[in-house]
């Protein structure tokens, strides 16, 4: 498969408008995307194959259902329905790590397209946790 790079994730996701409504709420995600080369955006080189990580994701899910932990089960829900449909494309990471908070967008590769799926969110990651970017 064609190797995207960062400004081409980073096009994508803006593009897609995922992040307007966290735009709203945090300024410094504003900040974040005024550049692909910000410091606190961090692009992975290493993808997962959509069939990998479904069964995980599934019982994640199920989980997150039986438990009713509402905390980001429709992204988790948008991404189980798009490895459903797609159990061959790439899944990539891009993370954008703010002050109190980070936004983890994942996006699907499929041949020579990227799709943006969701935005799982969480608390801010400090940075020895984050790896190799």
């Amino acid at each position: 498969m064609n190797k995207f790079s960062n400004e081409e994730f980073f096009s994508a996701i803006l593009s897609s408008n995922i992040l307007a409504p966290y735009l709203k709420r945090d300024p410094a995600l504003a900040e974040l995307i005024t550049s692909p080369d910000h410091a606190d955006i961090h692009y992975y080189e290493n993808y997962t194959i959509a069939k990998e990580i479904l069964p995980s994701l599934k019982q994640r899910l199920i989980h997150m259902t039986a438990r009713k932990i509402d905390h980001n089960r429709r992204a988790t829900q948008q991404l189980v329905s798009f490895l459903e449909e797609h159990p061959d494309s790439e899944i990539h990471n891009v993370t954008f790590n703010c002050p109190t908070q980070h936004y983890g967008v994942r996006c699907g590769q499929i041949d020579d397209h990227i799709h943006v799926i969701c935005v799982i969110t969480d608390g801010h990651i400090p940075n020895e946790l984050l790896g190799a970017a």
